[in-house]
């Protein structure tokens, strides 16, 4: 008979015993047996600098992440891809530092290309002596040129590509400018001469 009771309190205090260490490992978010929320893949941080920002990137409990500390006067936008799929994009105003943003889920490799996105218009180039100014601006990654006549009276103002190919001209007034094209790659040409 007490050998019946022994057996009966030994197994109330083994299942007593499991129940409590069910219990601890599935409220633990760093265990195994929590399933999806269980922290398997961590790399460390590093920090790539560029022209004016620089882009930390690197993962904790499964998830990428990014942070641009952006010194300079554009906005900076740095694409995210995983194993070749889109993932979030980080995205930076000018002399702003994020904070740290999730990227997407560590299934894969992280590869990103970070550019300067966007930049209100402002004097690039300064031809003082010719009485004009090439002024800049840049919108979703591609930067756009245009000349201002800085002189009293009315001039004939162009932009041409390195082949002398006109891109645009027109006759404008003072502190005109002539309409937005997109800069072309390498040399080129601009002047304001009186029509």
């Amino acid at each position: 008979m007490w050998k019946l009771a022994i057996i009966n309190v030994w197994i109330i205090l083994l299942s007593t015993g499991c129940s409590g260490s069910f219990l601890t490992v599935t409220n633990d978010p760093n265990s195994g047996l929590a399933g999806d929320r269980a922290c398997q893949l961590e790399t460390k941080y590093g920090v790539d600098s560029f022209e004016g920002f620089s882009y930390k990137t690197g993962s904790s409990c499964n998830e990428w992440h990014g942070q641009i500390q952006n010194d300079s006067d554009y906005t900076i936008r740095c694409i995210n891809n995983i194993n070749g799929e889109k993932a979030n994009t980080t995205q930076a105003s000018p002399r702003v530092k994020t904070k740290l943003e999730s990227i997407g889920s560590t299934s894969g490799r992280l590869k990103y290309h970070c550019m300067k996105w966007e930049r209100d218009a402002f004097v690039w180039k300064d031809y003082h002596q010719r009485s004009y100014q090439v002024l800049l601006k840049v919108d979703s990654g591609k930067r756009y040129i245009t000349v201002k006549n800085l002189s009293s009276s009315d001039r004939k103002c162009f932009i041409k590509d390195k082949s002398e190919q006109v891109l645009v001209q027109s006759v404008v007034g003072e502190r005109q400018t002539l309409g937005w094209v997109r800069a072309p790659s390498g040399d080129f040409y601009t002047n304001c001469i009186f029509a």
